[in-house]
């Protein structure tokens, strides 16, 4: 008894089976939270180090290089990759795909114990980092004041970060940007002089007078009483009376060498949004955590607040991802509903029954249903991934129910009782749906095994579509049977319609489709007495096809409009922050006057204290140096892209002769998966000898420049900035009594200053700095003249045991594999990735280098190269499996060789519908011609299959082709249209996030459409030909 006849026997059983697949889909579906993308866990750590007051020469040579060393011998490590920039490291180690990130971790926490012995003594502690898709901000909140501005991060800290930080599901918010207050002790070096007080006494004495110390406790008749000494600075005035030296009996007293100020801390980042001052928050979400939802409760959370600031306090979000995610599920909701209803529409045209179009559409929903008990059960998300899958599997998921009511519908039609016809017209096909089935298993769940960013794309959408079709097939072996038993009439029950105008549609619907056979059989009779000439024009349309390639193009992943930008912009290496703000006045300028459909600008120039953000997200930081974070209006909204406003704003900043380099980047929620820097070109120059390598990256970029195709060149580290090194006599210094870790320490207290303690108020902390007043910091004469105290308690000059000199040095310093890197980074615009690779591959082919000295592609080149090599591995992987299932299913070596025959001519149509479309051939683009493999051979199948049959029954060859293709045109065409017309919508649409999977829509489109013509035509010619060829040179060697 075979599963047909188990579930028209057992109808009821058949009902609760499904029923509960959609009751149980169902509260999946209402539990399953939303976000852009699964969560995701690159195999990527990064070790994180801070060195205050050191240059990026000294963080490379004391932190960065003495980490690679100790880390470079990690299990499974792949790559390590370094960025030292002033008081900052960042160690990058990436794994192999598969590596357990919680080993790899303790790993690196027991190799850092050895190394943090070999790190400086003022070095903190390393931190290691793990990167996941969480750790992007799901909320960028700009909060603006005028009266209130002083105090508005005390401010912002209690009655906005406190509730949200209570608020479910958000992880981590920190504000900065704003005004930060701080102890200020401004030294006089002169009075110290005089006094033969250093700066690190001072910072020592308030060390030890800024204290509460508990001190025992004591029993006295009955009681008990604790003794303790509660010598804490209560305010900035106490301090000024702290006695710092004694001289002839005379107390010296704080205020007499130095000024103390309860004040703000000097500014090395400024942050302004939409022209005025104000700071910003970030909002991090948990892990698991819905983003809609939680930034839906954010923005409630903020409403309430709003009631209890300030008047002039405004809080706006500058960039919401909530919104992005939600348009872009719209939009593949949309067009999974759309493709439901296109099938729907096709089945009821084909069959031209209702009573079968209701018996398809309840298979449907409950073969895509299944899809969210997967995701539920498997801890993953509502995202485009997951949406994406839906949209490619609508078509699909009703192939083999289509196939198989068909065919009972023909026995049917032809006199059968419903009942029998559903147990033997569902046995006569099931073994070939079972294998056009299992043909589209072996494609899609190998998905699960590709690694890097196209893994992180394709391994749910792998997954999914398994899932879907595997109950898809269940449903086409069990629910159609039960269900056209129960709901197909026979010829003696079917009433006539009596509808005139349905009985006119289905008269010339009827017309239609004996026309549409009987042109098929003619144009099929005409092919099998010309195989010869059937099979030249095809190999002629396929090589045609081929030229196409290289007029196609090549890139990553397609960039997406969503509807924010952002500007990175650098003025002369050395400049102050205050003239980085003229230039970003400019900019604003700009902006609000000639680009209407920005909504909001927020900016930040500078250096940011809080760590390390900027450069674990590839972005360069200096008082040189602004980036722009702009939000548009929607895509509908708007008349122009975000690309073309890209553009317009490139040549608007050509014009600037103090900006030295700019860049406009696009790549907005999507710069998680195009590489940190969302640049499409990087070119990594590798070497020994920093100068040797920047020459050879300003000449590379001085081409790239005038290449067609570029924009925005630059290089990565930045251009050298000035440096004031102070060069050591070295006798004189002995002679004195002095030695560089004096003279080093006493440079950087004046100058970098100390943080000698903190100062407490209503249960806050402020640092109480120690350094010169910024008037005595401007000239290279007050560092000549600066006292420095001896270990004989002399004092001298600087400029008597050392000499100043002005040198540049680089801003940023990179390491790959353990050698220096400087990058040259580009964006496109008008050519493919793939074309403006190409050449610049070209010209570093004809580069001399010096010794030790390499070039490679990293970024998006890179890691479209290591894509394409993967689906390469992939195509053929599911070449060779698919031809095993077919194997298996005709028990013939011959059969599944012919059926192969219409996979090339698929991709003969993925290349012309690009072509077409003007669409570049991208990992996406690939993928569906991946997917092809699996889905253009289901028709072919079922098509050879029934002729075995129709043969098997005594039918000559020649009629037994015709016979059969006649019988199968309907299905084919019914599969065909309802997989073309439920990918229409994913090809066409033009909403946020669209972009990204139109091209899977148009190769799947065009190579179906090609390949089914192939199929219909091709396949039954080369059927005859090795049928009456090798089959019969078999039985002669027999």
């Amino acid at each position: 008894m075979n599963l047909p006849e188990i579930s028209v026997r057992r109808p009821i059983t058949t009902i609760m089976l499904f029923l509960a697949i959609v009751i149980i889909g169902f509260v999946s579906f209402q539990r399953l939270p939303i976000d852009l993308f699964p969560e995701i866990e690159p195999p990527v750590i990064s070790v994180l180090t801070q060195y205050p007051g050191a240059s990026a020469q000294d963080v490379e040579l004391n932190i960065s290089k003495k980490i690679e060393s100790g880390l470079s011998s990690i299990t499974n490590l792949k790559k390590i990759r370094s960025v030292s920039i002033d008081n900052i490291s960042v160690v990058q180690l990436e794994f192999e795909f598969g590596t357990n990130l919680d080993e790899a971790s303790n790993d690196i926490r027991s190799a850092l114990e050895f190394t943090k012995r070999l790190l400086p003594d003022d070095a903190e502690n390393p931190i290691i980092f793990k990167f996941s898709t969480n750790i992007f901000p799901i909320m960028f909140i700009a909060v603006q004041a005028q009266e209130s501005y002083i105090g508005l991060n005390k401010l912002v800290e209690t009655e906005i970060l406190d509730p949200l930080k209570r608020v479910p599901g958000v992880g981590t918010v920190q504000a900065f940007g704003g005004p930060i207050r701080q102890i200020l002790v401004h030294l006089d070096e002169r009075k110290l002089e005089a006094y033969n007080i250093s700066a690190a006494q001072i910072a020592q004495i308030l060390q030890a007078e800024n204290i509460n110390l508990p001190s025992g406790s004591i029993k006295m008749g009955d009681m008990e009483y604790n003794i303790r000494v509660p010598a804490e600075f209560t305010n900035a005035n106490e301090m000024k009376n702290l006695v710092v030296a004694q001289q002839n009996g005379k107390l010296v007293y704080l205020r007499d060498v130095a000024e103390v100020l309860d004040s703000l801390k000097d500014r090395t980042i400024n942050v302004r949004l939409n022209g005025g001052k104000g700071l910003q928050i970030i909002v991090q979400k948990q892990s698991g955590a819905n983003t809609v939802q939680v930034v839906k409760d954010v923005k409630a959370k903020l409403e309430q607040l709003k009631k209890n600031l300030p008047s002039d306090v405004k809080i706006d979000i500058i960039q919401d991802s909530s919104e992005f995610i939600i348009q872009s599920v719209a939009n593949l909701t949309e067009a999974v509903l759309l493709g439901a209803i296109f099938v729907v529409f096709v089945i009821l045209i084909f069959l031209r029954q209702w009573r079968a179009t209701i018996i398809i559409v309840l298979v449907l929903p409950v073969s895509l249903i299944g899809a969210f008990i997967y995701l539920y059960f498997t801890g993953n998300t509502i995202n485009i991934i997951s949406l994406s899958s839906l949209s490619i599997a609508v078509g699909l998921v009703v192939d083999d129910a289509i196939v198989v009511l068909e065919n009972i519908s023909r026995h049917v039609e032809q006199g059968a009782r419903p009942r029998e016809a559903a147990v033997f017209g569902s046995a006569e096909v099931g073994l070939a749906v079972a294998a056009a089935t299992f043909t589209i298993v072996a494609v899609f769940f190998p998905l699960v095994f590709i690694s890097g960013i196209a893994g992180i794309l394709f391994n749910q959408l792998g997954f999914l579509v398994t899932v879907m079709i595997l109950v898809s097939l269940l449903a086409a072996l069990t629910l159609i049977p039960m269900m056209s038993s129960k709901l197909l009439k026979s010829r003696k029950e079917a009433k006539p319609i009596s509808n005139p105008l349905l009985k006119k549609i289905d008269s010339s619907l009827a017309k239609f489709f004996d026309s549409v056979d009987s042109i098929y059989k003619r144009t099929l009779e005409w092919a099998l007495g010309h195989k010869k000439s059937v099979v030249f024009i095809a190999l002629i349309t396929f090589v045609l096809s081929i030229a196409l390639i290289p007029l196609l193009g090549t890139e990553f992943i397609p960039r997406s409009d969503s509807s924010q930008f952002q500007i990175f912009l650098e003025i002369e290496p050395g400049k102050r922050l205050e003239e980085t703000l003229v230039y970003v006045k400019e900019v604003e300028e700009i902006i609000k006057k000639d680009f209407p459909e920005v909504e909001f600008v927020s900016v930040r120039a500078g250096v940011n204290d809080a760590g390390f953000s900027s450069i674990l997200f590839g972005q360069n930081e200096g008082a040189n140096i602004a980036g722009f974070q702009i939000r548009t209006s929607k895509l509908k909204d708007r008349k122009r892209t975000v690309f073309e406003m890209a553009d317009e704003l490139r040549e608007r900043l050509k014009s600037f002769v103090g900006i030295k380099s700019f860049s406009v980047n696009t790549a907005g929620v999507g710069a998680f998966l195009t590489g940190a820097t969302g640049a499409p070109i990087e070119v990594d120059i590798i070497g020994p000898d920093l100068q040797e390598t920047y020459k050879i990256a300003n000449q590379l970029k001085d081409y790239m420049i005038k290449l067609e195709g570029t924009r925005d060149v630059r290089i990565d580290i930045g251009d050298p900035r000035p440096e004031l090194q102070i060069v050591i006599d070295r006798e004189k210094l002995a002679l004195t009594g002095l030695n560089t870790s004096i003279l080093g320490n006493t440079l950087r207290n004046n100058y970098f200053g100390i943080v000698a303690s903190k100062y407490r108020e209503l249960g806050d902390e402020y640092d109480i700095f120690i350094s010169l007043p910024p008037d005595k910091k401007s000239s290279i004469a007050e560092i000549e003249n600066l006292p420095v105290k001896t270990l004989l308690g002399t004092t001298v000059r600087l400029k008597d045991v050392a000499k100043i000199i002005q040198e540049y040095s680089p801003p940023t310093i990179k390491r790959k594999e353990q050698e220096r890197v400087i990058g040259v980074l580009s964006d496109i615009s008008g050519r493919s990735l793939g074309e403006v690779a190409a050449d610049i591959r070209n010209f570093v082919s004809k580069i001399e280098l010096p010794p030790n000295t390499t070039i490679e592609f990293a970024g998006q080149v890179e890691q479209q190269s290591d894509a394409f090599k993967d689906l390469l591995l992939l195509l053929a992987l599911s070449i060779v499996l698919v031809y095993m299932v077919m194997a298996a299913q005709f028990e013939s070596l011959v059969d599944p060789f012919i059926i192969m025959f219409s996979v090339p001519f698929a991709f003969s149509g993925v290349f012309i519908g690009l072509f077409v479309t003007g669409t570049t051939f991208s990992v996406i683009a690939f993928l569906g011609s991946v997917i092809l493999v699996g889905i253009v051979v289901k028709n072919a199948i079922v098509l050879v299959d029934f002729t075995n049959i129709t043969r098997a029954r005594g039918v000559e060859l020649r009629e037994a082709i015709i016979y059969s293709g006649r019988n199968r045109l309907r299905p084919v065409l019914m599969t065909t249209f309802t997989t073309l017309l439920g990918l229409i919508p994913l090809a066409v649409s033009a909403g946020d996030g669209s972009e990204v999977w139109r091209p899977l829509g148009i190769s799947t489109i065009g190579g179906l459409f090609f390949s089914t013509l192939i199929t219909l035509v091709l396949v039954p010619v080369l059927y005859s030909v090795f049928e009456t060829r090798f089959k019969k040179k078999k039985k002669e060697i027999d």
